[in-house]
C-alpha cells in the first residue's frame, strides 16, 4: 500500500505542472502562446498562433489575450495538474488501482429506465425496423 501511494506521488511529481514555469514562458514566449501549449490548453494555442499571422488587428487582440492569461496560469495549471492525478489514479484502465467492475455499485433503476431499456431491446430484436404507433390516434 506504501509503494503504491509512493509510486502514485512520483508520478504526479514527474508530470504536474509549474505555475513558475508557465509564468515564465507566459512572459518570454507568451506572444507564440507556449504556456498554453504548456498548460495542456492546445486548441485555444493554436488559435492563438494562427492571431498571430493577421498583422495589427491580430496582434492587438494577442496583446489583450496574453495580458489576461496573466490571472488565468494559476488556474490553467491547477486543471491541468487535477487532471494528471486522476489519469494517475484511474489507470489506464478507467478504475481505480485495486478496484475491478465488479466492485462498483450499479445505478437503481427506475421504472422509467426499466421501460426505456425494454424498449431498445425491443428494437434491437427488431433490427430497429420498428413501425411508429400513432398514439395520439383513436382506433375507436
Amino acid at each position: 500500500m506504501v509503494d503504491h501511494e509512493q509510486h502514485i506521488d512520483e508520478a504526479f511529481e514527474a508530470n504536474s505542472k509549474s505555475v513558475l514555469a508557465a509564468y515564465l514562458l507566459w512572459f518570454f514566449f507568451g506572444m507564440f502562446s507556449v504556456h498554453r501549449f504548456y498548460a495542456g490548453k492546445t486548441k485555444s494555442g493554436v488559435v492563438r498562433l494562427i492571431l498571430l499571422l493577421i498583422p495589427f488587428i491580430g496582434w492587438a487582440i494577442l496583446t489583450l489575450l496574453w495580458i489576461i492569461d496573466l490571472f488565468l496560469i494559476p488556474s490553467m495549471i491547477g486543471e491541468q495538474n487535477l487532471k494528471t492525478i486522476n489519469l494517475i489514479k484511474t489507470g489506464a484502465s478507467g478504475a481505480a488501482p485495486g478496484q475491478n467492475n465488479r466492485d462498483k455499485p450499479r445505478p437503481v433503476l427506475t421504472e422509467a429506465d426499466k421501460r426505456r431499456e425494454a424498449m431498445i431491446e425491443d428494437l434491437r430484436a427488431s433490427g430497429y425496423r420498428k413501425e411508429r404507433r400513432d398514439i395520439f390516434s383513436s382506433s375507436s
